[in-house]
């Protein structure tokens, strides 16, 4: 049944009326783009595709579709263009073209139907078909092909074929149409290669990553300069179809096998270039091979059932069927096992070569000005060139445009610029900007708001300008306070790089090279986690590993001050206490007079989702609270709050003012910060989110045996890599 649906939806877009327009009749659909020029016909399976070469010179080319196209599918096409063009723009492929009204799909009428036509940017060069194809031009359309994957790796739209016949993925239902192929032999070798796809692809397609990809890509859709070569583009998004991606370096590879003797030496030179736009998994190689004989083959079923439904000449070229029989032939030659081996060797040679060199100039000339102006400290945080010069939101822009989606900053809390926090810095800005000496209306109101989302006992703000101060103050008033000099810390931690807090970066530092004064302790473990065998410490056992840190201090002359921590235990690998689990290696703390210090510069401001403080979600009740990165949204901006007995015991020996501390531009943006977070709701879409993003890195487990564990709270989210086969165990939710 789903056969037979499936032939007809494909029939009637093969078979329906292609639109013949007058010349009269595309001038006057010309001129709803305010052009007018002369037309080229240009070769299209089931549209009248045309040159245009504007009055001005410039080049386009109209593409008016046959009537059976669902407008939707052209609205499908037009944003993936569209998507490219911001995702990757100096990516070479056609640019959308708006009416004079504003719309990117203009209605035509013609012998009583109505055609849909776009207007898009036209590309120079000629198709590569009419050339040999030379190793490097297969090296170049893998670049670009692995480019073109990635840009459209986030494009996500309703309005896409949810059943194409030249969708690989639904490729077994040409298995009825294999009678068409008149040949006795050939119909021999379609029948072992569909029986071969049938019993080792296709159950392995459901577990394939799925994106929208261009699913056409063959010699006549990549256009070269007929001089030097070069590849001058990518054309024809026509079968554009959301699938698996790994069909995209199938069907490439498919067509670059004409003619050519060798057909591993040629998937190889694509695919290891292709690979450093978009690598490809362990698992979708282990079926490329195997597709790209599918490909062969679909591409012949449809020719063959096409004449037969016809009752003439086949639409597709006979010269090219004759080389895909022949390509066909020589890939089943090749035992699967070996092609599989070859293609994986291919994929990771280069991924283990040096980065080249940068060709960006402007990039490199800043990186040597740089290096000369401000020495060795400042590193390249990225193999691969990259300069941001713009943020919006979850979006930072380079110098070229290009847009990434930023996963990895932790400072802009609510989005890069957002409008309301700049707008009141900017405001701030412009009335009045000093320092805590003076009383502050705003400043009150900033302390007022912060203290009143704790615990009653947390009552007490003091102002900085990084989480490195807060946590320098708070160890200061702890150490005032109890007269201890000890420090404990979990082996992994960072809580800021001054002499005295850097001195607690064990996550850094050799554990031989620590302080006597810094005891360390191991961070609570729960099923799935390295080293946790399946099998968290009892609460009351993991106590006792407190008390044994304590000791060993005092073996060393030394009194625990503090217990410095991050709630969510984040440089330690992630992991969220069960309630109350914490609360007996508290008490040891606290049995040996050392404060509780909750170090909130990852965790505050609901990112954990469940709660807005981080120690809200351990269940802890801390001394003092320290704050840094996300409070000021990227202004600097840190915060202690601590119990107003342990301030007032700090400065009966000690004194402490910050001049930026707490300043009137920094606790404008702090409100803003804070008030964005209440109307956008953000701490319940940290949670929402998420839980999506958790599930759905769960859902890669069964799938990759490197995956130990997924776990986090919020917008935590952590991926445990282990070596060798993970353990069998029953996977927590998370």
């Amino acid at each position: 049944m789903q056969s037979a649906m499936r032939a007809a939806e494909a029939s009637n877009i093969l078979t329906a009326r292609v639109p013949r327009l007058s010349a009269s009749e595309l001038a006057r659909l010309l001129g709803v783009y305010g052009l007018s020029g002369t037309f080229k016909p240009l070769s299209g399976e089931r549209d009248q595709n045309l040159k245009v070469t504007a009055s001005d010179g410039r080049h386009y080319v109209l593409k008016i579709a046959n009537a059976a196209e669902p407008a939707q599918a052209l609205a499908f096409q037009n944003a993936a263009l569209d998507h490219i063009a911001m995702a990757d723009p100096d990516l070479p492929v056609p640019r959308t073209v708006t009416s004079l009204e504003g719309a990117t799909i203009a209605a035509v009428h013609h012998d009583g139907t109505v055609f849909m036509a776009r207007l898009v940017t036209h590309l120079p060069g000629e198709p590569a078909l009419g050339f040999r194809a030379t190793p490097d031009f297969r090296r170049e359309a893998g670049r670009l092909a692995g480019r073109l994957d990635r840009a459209l790796s986030g494009f996500r739209h309703s309005g896409g074929p949810a059943d194409m016949i030249w969708d690989l993925r639904h490729a077994a239902a040409l298995e009825d149409r294999i009678h068409h192929i008149a040949d006795s032999r050939r119909r021999a070798i379609a029948e072992k290669v569909m029986a071969n796809f049938k019993a080792h692809v296709v159950p392995a397609l459901a577990g394939l990553r799925k994106q929208v990809i261009h699913n056409d890509l063959h010699q006549n859709n990549i256009m070269r300069g007929p001089l030097t070569g070069a590849i001058t583009g990518i054309i024809d998004f026509g079968d554009m179809v959301e699938t698996c991606l790994v069909n995209e370096a199938a069907i490439a590879i498919a067509h670059q096998l004409y003619r050519e003797p060798d057909p591993l030496g040629v998937a190889a030179e694509f695919l290891s270039a292709y690979v450093t736009g978009m690598p490809l998994e362990r698992a979708e190689v282990a079926v490329l091979f195997d597709l790209v004989q599918m490909r062969l083959l679909s591409r012949e079923i449809i020719t063959a059932w096409r004449s037969a439904a016809s009752g003439g000449p086949s639409p597709y070229r006979a010269d090219i069927s004759e080389m895909g029989w022949e390509a066909l032939s020589r890939a089943l030659s090749i035992n699967p096992e070996h092609a599989s081996e070859h293609l994986e060797k291919a994929m990771t040679a280069l991924a283990a070569a040096p980065r080249p060199t940068s060709t960006d100039s402007a990039y490199e000339n800043l990186m040597a000005r740089r290096r000369k102006a401000m020495g060795p400290m400042y590193k390249e945080f990225y193999q691969q060139p990259f300069m941001p010069v713009k943020g919006e939101g979850v979006w930072v822009t380079d110098t070229h445009g290009k847009r990434y989606l930023d996963a990895y900053n932790n400072v802009p809390h609510v989005g890069h610029c957002h409008p309301k926090v700049a707008d009141a810095v900017a405001r701030q800005v412009h009335v009045f900007n000093s320092n805590t000496r003076y009383p502050s209306e705003l400043i009150v109101d900033y302390a007022e708001r912060l203290t009143a989302t704790m615990p009653d006992h947390l009552d007490t703000a003091m102002f900085v300008c990084s989480g490195t101060e807060a946590n320098e103050l708070a160890w200061r008033i702890a150490t005032a306070n109890t007269g201890g000099t000890g420090a404990l810390v979990t082996d992994a931690a960072f809580h800021g790089n001054s002499t005295i807090i850097g001195a607690l970066d064990t996550a850094t530092l050799p554990h031989d090279r620590l302080e006597p004064w810094i005891g360390t302790l191991t961070a609570p473990r729960f099923a799935g986690a390295a080293g946790g065998n399946g099998k968290a410490l009892s609460s009351s056992d993991y106590a006792a590993t407190y008390a044994g840190a304590i000791a060993g201090l005092a073996r060393r002359g030394h009194h625990p001050a503090a217990f410095f921590v991050c709630p969510v235990f984040a440089s330690d690998g992630l992991y969220s206490a069960p309630t109350g689990y914490l609360d007996p290696a508290v008490a040891e703390i606290r049995r040996a007079g050392g404060l509780v210090i909750a170090d909130e510069v990852q965790t505050a401001l609901g990112r954990t989702g469940t709660h807005f403080w981080g120690f809200q979600h351990a269940g802890l009740v801390p001394d003092i609270v320290t704050m840094g990165k996300p409070m000021g949204n990227g202004i600097p901006l840190g915060v202690v709050v601590a119990r107003r007995s342990l301030v007032e015991g700090f400065l009966q020996t000690q004194r402490y003012f910050n001049t930026f501390g707490g300043n009137q531009v920094a606790a404008a943006a702090g409100l803003a910060v804070l008030d964005v977070i209440e109307t956008e709701k953000l701490q319940q879409s940290a949670l929402q989110v998420g839980t999506y993003l958790r599930e759905s890195l769960a859902g890669l487990m069964n799938r990759h045996g490197m995956i130990g564990d997924v776990r986090g709270t919020g917008l935590f989210a952590g991926v445990e890599v282990v070596e060798g086969d993970k353990p069998s165990r029953q996977r927590r939710a998370p």
